[in-house]
């Protein structure tokens, strides 16, 4: 499936991106669900979840390619709680490696810079999800994983 993402981008509906994020899963396939709504104290909701045998991604879809670093904290610790609540409500996501990623609509640079040490989440732009998925085994050890 082709996306211009610079060109696109303005018109396209949100639920559109969510659900090119989810097909793109799916063609590698990953079984995925998409804005995944649940209670535990509070509600929370995750904008796709990808799962197969081993893995089980916890996919944030933003519009931005960039969180400032003064937020960058803030925005990992409210997905990692989301992505915790949920597996204590799917006990078959629990032997699954748990990853978080970000994936954003605007076009970036690059991947964000990650570090399992310093606790980032791996994020890509929406062009760049394919190769990340392609190439899982290289950037697998570095993904945030819970």
């Amino acid at each position: 499936m082709y996306f211009d993402v610079e060109v696109k981008h303005e018109s396209t509906d949100w639920k559109a991106f969510e659900k090119l994020v989810h097909d793109i899963f799916e063609s590698f396939g990953y079984k995925t669900e998409a804005d995944v709504r649940f209670k535990t104290v509070r509600r929370f909701q995750v904008d796709v979840i990808a799962y197969d045998g081993t893995r089980c991604f916890f996919v944030d879809c933003k519009d931005h390619a960039y969180i400032p670093p003064s937020e960058e904290d803030e925005f990992i610790r409210k997905q990692k709680i989301r992505a915790e609540n949920l597996v204590k409500l799917r006990p078959e996501l629990e032997y699954k490696r748990k990853i978080i990623l970000l994936v954003t609509r605007n076009k970036s640079n690059s991947l964000l810079q990650h570090s399992e040490a310093s606790g980032k989440i791996l994020g890509v732009d929406i062009n760049g999800l394919k190769e990340l998925l392609i190439n899982l085994p290289v950037y697998e050890d570095e993904l945030l994983s819970l």
